[in-house]
């Protein structure tokens, strides 16, 4: 009985282990996938500054072809509309600040 009440214990801090690693590794902060009634994606910044937003979209049948990534900055608060159509997959694979015009 000693030793279902150690694997019970064991299993359950596990399971916290790796939720808490899940929750910590979230890659984005800022940008959200929007999707409206027709079908048509878009990103959302929530946050105060601007980002750039790695995009990446997969179409069915393409699944040993390159997928189609397409970076965009996006100022704060803003939606940016999202060119792709049709059946696929797209989700934010990076989020990074802008770059600073005029840094040397």
């Amino acid at each position: 009985m000693a030793n279902l009440s150690t694997l019970i214990v064991l299993t359950v801090l596990s399971v916290l282990a790796f939720a808490t690693v899940a929750e910590a590794m979230s890659l984005s902060r800022c940008a959200r996938m929007l999707r409206d009634g027709a079908g048509r994606e878009a990103v959302r910044n929530t946050c105060d500054a601007c980002v750039t937003v790695k995009i990446e979209r997969r179409r069915p049948g393409q699944s040993t072809g390159v997928p189609n990534v397409r970076e965009y900055n996006i100022p704060s608060g803003t939606v940016q509309p999202l060119p792709f159509r049709g059946p696929g997959l797209t989700r934010i694979v990076g989020e990074t600040a802008c770059p600073v015009v005029g840094a040397q």
